[in-house]
C-alpha cells in the first residue's frame, strides 16, 4: 500500500504543473513558490523552493504543508510521504544522505508507531518508534550479523527479549537500558550457560552457571564472576545420580560443604572446579572423619579428593588416630607428626604416652612396662620417662624417669634400674614425705626433706645404715634395704619411734602418778 501511496504522489507531482491554474510567488525572503493559490497562501498542489536550496512537493493548507509531499533537505535527506501542520507526520519514507532509509510512521518529524529502517551498512531494524528511537516490539539486525528480537525502550533494548550474536551465543531475558538485566540465560560460545538474575549486563544475583568442559554446575549468588552466599555444586547433568554438594561459597571460590563419600565424612570448604566428582571435589581445608575415627583437620594438599585422602595429605592441620596400637592426638606439618600426645602400645609389652615436639620425642612420656629387657622403643629421647615399671628400663646413657606406684614416686636419674646422681623421692598417705637426696650406684649419701610440715636430714654411714634426724628433736636408724623401699622405712621407722615415745611417756606418767599416791599415805 505503500508504495501505490508513493508512486501516486510522484505521478500527480509531476503533472502538476500541466493541470492545475497554478500561481507563481516570491517571497521577500527569496522563497518561490508555484503552484495552486487562495486565500493569498498556498493551497492544494504546489512547489517549495526555498532560498537555502530545500525544494517541498506536495499539498498545502493556507501555506501550511499539508497531505502529501515530498522534500528535499539541505542536508541531502529526501522525505516522501504524509504531512500535518508543517510537520512530517503519518505514512512516510525518508532517504538520507548516508544511504540509511526508514519507511513507516512519524509523528512531528520523527519516528513515531511502526516503522523499518535499512541501514547503509546492511543492518536494519522492524518494529515500533516512539520519538525517532527504538520503542516497543522489534527485531534489530547488526552489522556484524548480531540479531536481538523484543522490547525496546528509549533506543534500548528493554523488557524481554532474545539476542543471538555471530558468534554462536545467545541470551533470552530481560533487558534494562541496552543491558541484560533481571532474568535471563546466557548460552556462551564454548557452551558454557548462565541462567538467573543480571544486572547491568553482569551476572547479578541468585543464578546458576553451567561448565560445560567439566559438566559441572554451580549455583549461588552472583557479582559478575564472584559468587557467594548459599547454594550447590553439582557433577553432572543428571539431578538426582550425579555427586550434588549443598554449601555455601567463601571468597576464593571456596564452597563450605558437609557430605560422605567411601567410609569418610567430610566437613569443611573444597574447590568445586577440581575433581572428578566421583570420588569427589578436591579438597582445601577441613575435616575428614575415617570409619575407624580417624579425625583430620587441616590444609589438604593438592589434588586430594575425599575418596582416597590420608590423614598424611594434610600439609598441616590437626590429627587424631589410633590405628594399631598406635594414637596421636596433635598437628600435622608437610603430611607428618609434628606437635601432639603420643601413645603406643603393644599387649603383653607395654603402653606409653607422650609428647612429640616439631616431630621428635619431648617432654614426659608416661606408660606401663610389662617386659624386659625392653628394646621394641628408645625412650632415652625423651626428657623425663615415667611409669609403673621403668626402674627395669635403660636408654642409651641412663635414664631419667620416674617411678610410681599408688602411692610412692621416684623422679631422677635411673642407671641399671637403680637411682644415681640427684634424685627427688615422695611418698603421699596420711602424712606427707618427699626429699631431695644423692646417690650413687643405688645408693644413697645424703638427703634433705619433710615429713608431714617438719623438715628432716638424712645421713648414710659406712655400715649400710641411715639416720634420719628431724628438726622437732626426733631421731631414728636402721639399716638401708633398697631404693624404692626407703620412704616407706623411714616412715615406718619414725613412726615406731614416735611410738616408743609415746609409750615411754605415758609409762613414765603412770609411775609418777603411782609415787603421787603414795606420799599422802607414809605420811598418815
Amino acid at each position: 500500500m505503500k508504495k501505490i501511496l508513493f508512486l501516486t504522489l510522484a505521478a500527480v507531482l509531476a503533472f502538476m504543473p500541466a493541470q492545475l491554474d497554478a500561481r507563481k510567488h516570491k517571497y521577500p525572503n527569496g522563497d518561490q513558490y508555484d503552484g495552486e493559490w487562495k486565500n493569498k497562501a498556498p493551497n492544494g498542489m504546489g512547489v517549495m523552493i526555498y532560498a537555502n536550496g530545500e525544494i517541498y512537493s506536495g499539498y498545502w493548507t493556507n501555506g501550511i504543508k499539508n497531505g502529501l509531499g515530498t522534500m528535499r533537505f539541505l542536508s541531502g535527506d529526501e522525505y516522501l510521504g504524509n504531512w500535518v501542520d508543517d510537520k512530517i507526520s503519518g505514512e512516510g519514507k525518508m532517504t538520507y544522505a548516508n544511504k540509511d532509509y526508514y519507511e513507516g510512521n512519524w509523528v512531528d518529524n520523527k519516528q513515531h508507531g511502526e516503522g523499518s529502517m535499512t541501514y547503509a551498512d546492511g543492518s536494519t531494524y522492524v518494529g515500533g518508534w516512539a520519538a525517532g528511537l527504538y520503542d516497543g516490539k522489534g527485531v534489530r539486525e547488526y552489522p556484524n550479523k548480531d540479531r536481538y528480537e523484543g522490547g525496546w525502550a528509549a533506543g534500548k533494548q528493554h523488557g524481554e527479549g532474545v539476542m543471538t550474536y555471530a558468534t554462536g551465543a545467545s541470551y533470552e531475558g530481560g533487558w534494562e537500558a541496552g543491558e541484560p538485566s533481571g532474568e535471563g540465560k546466557m548460552i556462551y560460545v564454548d557452551g558454557n550457560i548462565y541462567t538467573g538474575k543480571w544486572q547491568n549486563g553482569r551476572h547479578f544475583g541468585v543464578g546458576e552457571f553451567y561448565n560445560k568442559e567439566l559438566n559441572r554446575y554451580l549455583e549461588g549468588t552472583w557479582n559478575d564472576t564472584d559468587v557467594s552466599g548459599k547454594g550447590f555444586v553439582r557433577f553432572g547433568n543428571d539431578p538426582v545420580g550425579a555427586l550434588t554438594l549443598m554449601g555455601e561459597w567463601l571468597e576464593g571460590g571456596l564452597f563450605m560443604s558437609s557430605f560422605g563419600m567411601g567410609g569418610k565424612t567430610y566437613l569443611g570448604t573444597v574447590l568445586p572446579l577440581t575433581g572428578d566428582g566421583i570420588t569427589g571435589p578436591c579438597l582445601a581445608t577441613g575435616k575428614v572423619v575415617w570409619e575407624d575415627g580417624t579425625v583430620a583437620d587441616g590444609k589438604w594438599g593438592q589434588d586430594i579428593t575425599l575418596a582416597n585422602c590420608l590423614y598424611t595429605d594434610m600439609v598441616t592441620g590437626r590429627v587424631h588416630y589410633s590405628i594399631g596400637g598406635r594414637t596421636f592426638d596433635g598437628d600435622v606439618k608437610d603430611g607428618k607428626e609434628n606437635n601432639g600426645t603420643l601413645t603406643i602400645s603393644i599387649p603383653g609389652k607395654f603402653s606409653f604416652s607422650g609428647e612429640l615436639k616439631s616431630g621428635e620425642p619431648h617432654g614426659i612420656y608416661v606408660g606401663d612396662v610389662k617386659a624386659s629387657p625392653f628394646t621394641d622403643f628408645d625412650l632415652s629421647q625423651w626428657d623425663e620417662v615415667q611409669g609403673a615399671d621403668i626402674g627395669r628400663i635403660e636408654g642409651k646413657d641412663g635414664l631419667s624417669g620416674v617411678y610410681r606406684d599408688s602411692l610412692f614416686t621416684v623422679r631422677g636419674m635411673l642407671k641399671a634400674g637403680v637411682p644415681d646422681g640427684e634424685v627427688y623421692m615422695e611418698y603421699s598417705a596420711a602424712d606427707s614425705l618427699s626429699m631431695n637426696s644423692s646417690w650413687r650406684d643405688g645408693k644413697i649419701t645424703e638427703g634433705k626433706g619433710f615429713l608431714d610440715t617438719v623438715p628432716f636430714s638424712l645421713t648414710a654411714t659406712e655400715d649400710g645404715r641411715v639416720q634420719v634426724d628431724l628438726e622437732n628433736g626426733e631421731r631414728c636408724s636402721f639399716l638401708f634395704s633398697t631404693p624404692f623401699a626407703l620412704l616407706t622405712d623411714i616412715r615406718v621407722k619414725v613412726a615406731e619411734q614416735r611410738a616408743l615415745r609415746e609409750k615411754l611417756a605415758a609409762e613414765m606418767q603412770k609411775m609418777a602418778e603411782a609415787q603421787q599416791a603414795e606420799q599422802p599415805a607414809a605420811a598418815e
